[in-house]
């Protein structure tokens, strides 16, 4: 039967407290002899200065001398009271060694003696015996974790701070409308409007192209640093005609995307606010009262786009927000919804 190492279990050791007790005694000692040669010092000095052959028996000499002899029967009091503490603290230490030592060999005996019972266990009982254990562990691990849970429950939540702008109900745009984009945290211009008025125009020169197709997809600008990338296409709608109903093809704007020249486009944030911007040149040719601001913002922009409509709202702008997926370029379609400011 093989023979499992079991680990040594740590006894609780004194030996801090031994050094401590050792450098007590050594400090005790110093003082001793410091304090006795002090006292032995004065004497002396008191000796040698007034010790003269005339001196009469009732000169200050007599009363300095019964003030030494004093003061070193109160060393020599203290000194023996050192040592007594001296002599107490040996036996302590001695005691708590002693004590040790039979703790120690406890332990060993205990650790001898299941280590021949863990040696006698069938495979089954130690396979038991290792669950038992793991058993043990597992259930100290939930207590702690019952605690933790009861102090989490226990404890007030810290309260959020939800900043509001009193702002009014959200209304439809139909007035004059300008764009901007928020992506990588950077604001940029975006010429949806010139670009829709230029589609307006080339649209219907390209329209002979449906003549063989049923739709077309064509490129314009760029301007400002986008292009506008659009499809026209062909289809049949039912019309009437002298009250008779029928069928005519026509050609229609099926979708358009703003495609960027570049990706890194437009001023950071910061930048965008500060006094000398691009942004800010063009909020001055746009005053509010004639504007509404519609922002298209990405997901890793959505803190800056709160502090650019905050900004916004306390020059008097009205906002719409425009989310987009990410990678999902600016577009859109003729059946699509118009802004809602605020």
């Amino acid at each position: 039967m093989s023979r499992r190492a079991r680990p040594p279990v740590e006894a609780p050791g004194q030996d801090s407290f031994l050094d401590v007790v050792a450098n007590l005694v050594g400090i005790l000692l110093i003082l001793i002899m410091v304090v006795g040669t002090q006292a032995k010092d004065a004497i002396v000095a008191a000796i040698d200065q007034h010790a003269l052959p005339e001196e009469p028996s009732e000169s200050p000499l007599v009363g300095e001398l019964a003030t030494a002899e004093i003061t070193a029967k109160a060393v020599e009091r203290d000194f023996q009271q050192l040592e007594q503490k001296i002599a107490r603290e040996k036996f302590e230490v001695d005691y708590r060694k002693l004590e040790r030592d039979r703790l120690a060999t406890a332990i060993a005996a205990a650790e001898h003696t299941l280590t021949n019972k863990a040696d006698e266990l069938s495979a089954t009982e130690r396979e038991q015996y290792e669950l038992f254990a793991a058993l043990n562990v597992a259930r100290r691990q939930l207590n702690d974790l019952k605690l933790a849970r009861d102090a989490a429950l226990n404890t007030p939540p810290t309260p959020g701070i939800i900043e509001h702008l009193p702002t009014p109900l959200a209304k439809t745009v139909f007035g004059k409308e300008l764009h901007l984009r928020l992506q990588n945290n950077k604001v940029c211009y975006v010429p949806l409007n010139e670009l829709v008025e230029r589609l307006k125009e080339e649209a219907p020169r390209n329209a002979w192209k449906l003549k063989d197709a049923n739709e077309i997809t064509e490129v314009l600008g760029p301007l400002d640093g986008f292009r506008m990338k659009y499809t026209l296409r062909k289809v049949e709608k039912a019309v009437s005609v002298q009250g008779a109903i029928g069928r005519a093809q026509m050609i229609e704007l099926d979708r358009f995307t703003l495609i960027p020249l570049t990706d890194d486009i437009g001023e950071p944030l910061p930048v965008a606010l500060g006094p000398r911007s691009g942004l800010r040149a063009l909020l001055a040719e746009n005053p509010p009262e004639r504007t509404t601001i519609t922002i298209w913002v990405y997901p890793e922009s959505f803190e800056a786009f709160r502090r650019l409509k905050v900004e916004l709202f306390n020059l008097g702008y009205a906002t719409a927000g425009r989310p987009l997926p990410e990678g999902h370029p600016i577009g859109g379609a003729p059946d699509g919804s118009h802004s809602a400011a605020q």
